[in-house]
């Protein structure tokens, strides 16, 4: 918004605590980290902190292509729902808790799991996308 001359804080409107970049605003925000660490701590893993590493280590994660694809969304879902938390604070003035945010991350990454599961009818129930996330979620 700045380079088309509109006045805005340079401060991440997440915690106001640094410029916001690509960088901060999704990998070195204490928001947007407790996102990530609520999401990554199930998985026992620890996402690298660089943009661009990130990429590259979602190309290979593990062998079990569910929880790849799952870590992917999961990626995806966070990265769609901070830029949105940003935007609700810069445009609507009304911001909400990261705890509440995982809880709209949650809802929209099983909605998608439930629709991947049916695709997956013709496997066990214990293979679908939907049992892996509640395995990894530890969800019963």
């Amino acid at each position: 918004m700045r380079r088309w001359g509109i006045s805005v804080s340079p401060l991440c409107l997440l915690c106001s605590s640094a410029d916001e970049s690509r960088q901060h605003l999704f990998f070195d925000c204490g928001y947007s980290k407790e996102v990530w660490a609520f999401f990554f701590s199930a998985f026992q893993l620890s996402p690298p902190p660089l943009f661009m590493d990130v990429l590259n280590w979602l190309k290979a994660l593990t062998r079990d292509s569910n929880v790849n694809l799952i870590l992917k969304l999961t990626f995806q879902a966070s990265f769609y729902m901070i830029w949105k938390e940003r935007n609700s604070r810069l445009h609507f003035q009304s911001s909400l808790p990261a705890a509440s945010l995982f809880t709209e991350i949650q809802q929209l990454l099983r909605a998608k799991m439930d629709i991947l599961s049916k695709e997956q009818r013709n496997l066990p129930s214990t293979v679908t996308f939907l049992s892996t996330w509640r395995l990894v979620f530890n969800i019963h």
